[in-house]
């Protein structure tokens, strides 16, 4: 199929899992963690705070109920997260990095990021670096910027 859309999406699938091939087996190398359990992680320290909900994090990764839970219990057997009860509402579990899920997140950290300098970040200029995120954004559907509409060919 020559449809622009449609190669254009199998670039962006391509590129996704030859990167996450490398990046997972280098997070896994480092931290025993495979490539989800280490991006819950990432994205739960990058909430404000030192506790969130375990469905925010997994909102942010288009993870379901029941993925979620079986998530962060593997991630609590591991001891890189603590769970408890949010005290507002007993359905919900407000989540918490313990220090051995710190270390994790640093030594992934530091596999995971000469890995993108190397195959992504060091193959681009800045500017080309600038535009791919403009670009991304654009078409994003998480972004709240909005999507601008499709051009007609």
């Amino acid at each position: 199929m020559a449809d622009e859309g449609v190669v254009l999406w199998g670039r962006v699938v391509n590129l996704h899992r030859a990167l996450n091939t490398l990046l997972h087996a280098d997070i896994r190398a480092a931290t025993g963690l495979d490539g989800t359990e280490f991006e819950f992680l990432l994205r739960l320290a990058r909430f404000p705070g030192p506790r969130t909900h375990a469905s925010m994090v997994a909102a942010r990764m288009g993870y379901s109920s029941a993925g979620t839970t079986k998530l962060v219990a593997r991630l609590e057997d591991k001891g890189v997260i603590r769970r408890e009860r949010d005290p507002q509402d007993g359905r919900a579990f407000r989540v918490a990095l313990t220090d051995a899920g710190q270390a994790a997140l640093r030594a992934g950290l530091k596999a995971h990021i000469p890995r993108l300098d190397a195959e992504m970040i060091n193959r681009l200029t800045a500017a080309q670096r600038r535009q791919l995120q403009d670009l991304l954004r654009r078409i994003d559907p998480g972004e709240t910027t909005g999507t601008p509409g499709r051009e007609t060919r």
